[in-house]
């Protein structure tokens, strides 16, 4: 072992990570290491007794021994360069004194690694010294394709334990000559340990000393910046002429009753205004008026100059049916758009492409500006898919030049992902999914749609998929892990309830009865009114309406029972967004109507409102009415309209009521209490309708409590915190499952029954987890059928076992 001389180690490193002359710019002033040169063994000399004061002599003499040594050995200068032959076979004898000196506690190996995205052409340096400002001599650290961005040292850098080392982080290549080092003072370790790992983020170096002892302000709370196409609010004219605004119900608007995220954090809301007025010539003073309107709500408004194109030709004609597993050739030739339209050629729609880019554009440029270090940007829906992208390659987006982003992002779909193959269609979905994986969340309502976009990730952009802990999945883009989640999002109980107890629902159910409910046309049991069947759809072909009046066409016709005292109560929604699918459908839907109503006078009472204008008193009123709430949706995304049933059933006087589903929304997988349907089953709906209509009362109260407690513990403020929580999981790190990682996230490995019954046997308290499918119940048998059958009914399809 080498002896210590004048405060010094006697041990120099032997080339761990490259020339000799980069060993010494690395170490710099620290304490250098001098390998001990190996002698054959000498005669031990007769010990003899020595005064204090010929000690000093003594060692002088037995440092002036003379040795084999060659002067240029005696000096400090370096050896003479070896052969790479030499240095090989001397290779493992080094390693193996520098793992002896790091397990004897004198020396700490140290690993240095750095998350740097380097452009093509760059490398990164470290260098190391007292000062950590040396350029000469730096250490050329190294990465892979699958590592990248974190570079790290190719072999461990040996250090004293104990010790303090300063170093920093460099640049080379691209348009300068000469390294660029990192802003900031130099970083700093202290060897501990035979191991050391150290991680960076190149352009995060700590803060430099201060002088003063006044501590630092602390830093802007961080904000949640919500982004959506249409703000969440309503502005009109009122009666003096000027803008007035106010919130609307969407799930994003900011909820009174102090739930909303906006009560516990600051909050701003970015988009354009909704009900046309960004598609007006609104005069400069209009756009004045209506931003200071908005501004005591936090709301920044944005008026568009591609609206007409960007949004109402791409988003609406081509994403929308698109998203909604309408094929290319459908949108053709099945008359989704207009009239002469019909050609395969996706180019023609290039200038709506155009238009879809710039609209993004404008947003991001709106969100430069105004945002701060540490917030968070939440982008919603189809119309902003390009954002996120846009966003995070922005130079005004980052806090320097090289890895830290301003502010983190997430992404929300709330319609429909369609299946990969589907995707593959769009002439741009290579570029929609690369605009998506600029955020670090994207989240979805249902897993369907999480999955379809997992998939298309992979098939079009080959980004591999991983798992992080907790159980979320993510894919790999550009050396971070993209978290995708599936949130859902239920109603605003208090509102709603509130809402219930008010004058202007009871005044709204007056109305309906006594200007939209035809009275009985055949005796009733006790003389009661007819019962109802309630819809809320938009007017468009996805809603499946037709199918919804062939199916009850069907049923007046095969359960004459139910002539005269059933009405079906369909309201129509008309956005004015697809003007020509609005138009066929409402013909088509008129035309049904007639016919029905021809047969049996009075069965269906048909209403036609422009979206937003049926008002949420307006819809408790139908629904508290409605003895079964219908949805026959060809692709639906999330609708809240079953939430909003579900509690004005439970809050009214009439007892619990019905839902019947389409198993292509979403509806029918977060309601377990709902009827299942497929809406092109005609027969089957018609005969879900009489079971909805026969149902007990005993049947309806187990359904409804079933859903019921998920529909009061979903609120917007809950789903936010959640989606939140999301990125808090990103922001920190978590590690991604490696096999060869002992802190990665544990993978399942089989059961010992030996263990299993050892641990059983010692227990005092037991709780056991059984398996339904196959273990409960027969293997293959439907889950749902049982979970929605009554309990005594569900007794008998148990396995005999059980």
């Amino acid at each position: 072992l080498p002896k210590a001389n004048s405060g010094r180690a006697a041990f120099e490193p032997f080339e761990p990570y490259g020339t000799a002359a980069r060993a010494r710019a690395f170490i710099g002033a620290a304490p250098r290491l001098r390998a001990p040169r190996w002698e054959p063994p000498k005669e031990p000399e007769p010990r003899c007794r020595r005064s204090p004061r010929s000690a000093p002599a003594a060692s002088t003499r037995a440092r002036q021994r003379p040795s084999s040594a060659s002067p240029a050995r005696r000096s400090r200068s370096p050896p003479p360069r070896a052969s790479a032959e030499r240095r090989a076979k001397a290779e493992p004898a080094r390693r193996r004194v520098i793992a002896t000196m790091a397990q004897d506690g004198l020396f700490t190996k140290l690993h240095l690694s750095v998350t740097a995205r380097t452009r093509p052409g760059q490398a990164v340096l470290v260098s190391g010294s007292a000062t950590a400002d040396r350029t000469a001599g730096a250490l050329e650290m190294v990465t892979s394709p699958d590592e990248w961005p974190v570079w790290r040292t190719p072999k461990p850098v040996i250090i004293p334990q104990g010790a303090r080392h300063d170093y920093r982080y460099l640049l080379k290549g691209g348009e300068s000559l000469e390294p660029e080092p990192e802003p900031g003072v130099a970083r700093r370790v202290v060897g501990e340990g035979p191991e050391l790992r150290v991680a960076d983020v190149f352009g995060q170096t700590p803060a430099p000393p201060s002088s003063a002892r006044k501590p630092s302000p602390p830093p802007p709370p961080s904000r949640l910046v919500i982004v959506c196409y249409h703000l969440p609010v309503r502005v009109v004219r009122g009666v003096s002429g000027a803008w007035e605004a106010s919130w609307g119900t969407s799930i994003i608007a900011k909820s009174p009753g102090g739930t909303s995220i906006a009560d516990a954090r600051e909050t701003l809301w970015v988009g354009t205004i909704h009900g046309g007025l960004d598609r007006r010539q609104l005069t400069e003073a209009d756009k004045a008026e209506i931003r200071a309107a908005l501004a005591p709500m936090r709301c920044v408004p944005l008026f568009s100059m591609h609206a007409s194109k960007g949004y109402l030709n791409y988003a609406k004609r081509v994403l929308w049916p698109s998203f909604h597993n309408v094929t290319v050739l459908d949108q053709c030739c099945a008359a989704w758009n207009d009239e002469g339209a019909d050609t395969w050629d996706q180019e023609r729609s290039g200038a709506s492409w155009d238009a879809y880019e710039a609209l993004n554009g404008e947003f991001r440029d709106a969100l430069l500006p105004i945002l701060r270090a540490g917030d968070t940007v939440w982008v919603h829906d189809y119309h902003l898919m390009l954002l996120p992208t846009m966003l995070a390659e922005a130079e005004m987006f980052r806090v320097d030049a090289f890895t830290t982003r301003k502010a983190r992002i997430v992404f929300f779909l709330h319609i429909p992902f369609p299946t990969s193959q589907l995707f593959c269609s769009l002439a741009n979905g290579p570029k929609l999914l690369a605009g998506v994986v600029g955020a670090d969340v994207v989240g979805f309502h249902a897993f369907e749609h999480a999955r379809h976009f997992l998939n298309a990730c992979t098939r079009l952009l080959g980004m591999p998929q991983k798992s992080v802990a907790g159980g979320i999945t993510g894919v790999e883009h550009g050396g971070r892990t993209v978290m995708v989640v599936v949130r859902h999002v239920s109603v605003e109980t208090l509102v709603i309830e509130d809402a219930l107890k008010g004058d202007a629902v009871a005044a709204a159910a007056a109305s309906l009865e006594r200007d939209v409910i035809a009275p009985p046309s055949r005796e009733t049991p006790n003389d009661a009114a007819r019962l109802v069947l309630a819809s809320v759809d938009a007017c468009q072909r996805l809603s499946g309406v037709a199918l919804k009046l062939l199916a009850y066409e069907r049923f007046l016709t095969e359960y004459p029972r139910w002539r005269g005292r059933v009405a079906l109560v369909q309201y129509c929604l008309l956005d004015k967004t697809r003007v020509a699918d609005e138009e066929r459908t409402s013909r088509e839907v008129r035309d049904l109507v007639a016919r029905v109503n021809d047969q049996h006078p009075g069965s269906i009472s048909y209403v036609e409102r422009p979206s937003g204008r049926l008002s949420m008193e307006e819809r408790l009123a139908l629904f508290q009415r409605a003895d079964v709430l219908l949805g026959t949706a060809i692709r639906e995304g999330h609708s809240l309209y079953p939430f909003e049933y579900a509690l004005a059933r439970a809050r009214g006087r009439r007892g619990p009521g019905v839902t019947v589903a389409s198993e292509f929304s979403t509806t029918a997988t977060l309601l377990s209490g709902a009827l299942a349907i497929n809406p092109f089953d005609v027969p089957a709906v018609a005969s879900a309708m009489d079971a909805a209509l026969a149902m007990d009362a005993r049947e309806k109260r187990d359904r409804l409590d079933r859903d019921l407690p998920y529909v009061r513990s979903r609120p917007s403020g809950k789903w936010t915190a959640e989606i939140l929580d999301d990125m808090e999981t990103v922001h920190k790190q978590i590690r991604v499952s490696d096999p060869d990682d002992p802190l990665a996230l544990a993978t399942a490995t089989r059961l010992d029954v030996g263990t299993l019954a050892s641990a059983f046997g010692a227990s005092r308290s037991r709780a056991i987890f059984l398996d339904l499918g196959g273990t409960i119940i027969p293997k293959g048998d439907s889950v749902s059928k049982v979970l929605k059958a009554p309990t005594e009914d569900a007794r008998a399809l148990l396995r005999p076992e059980v």
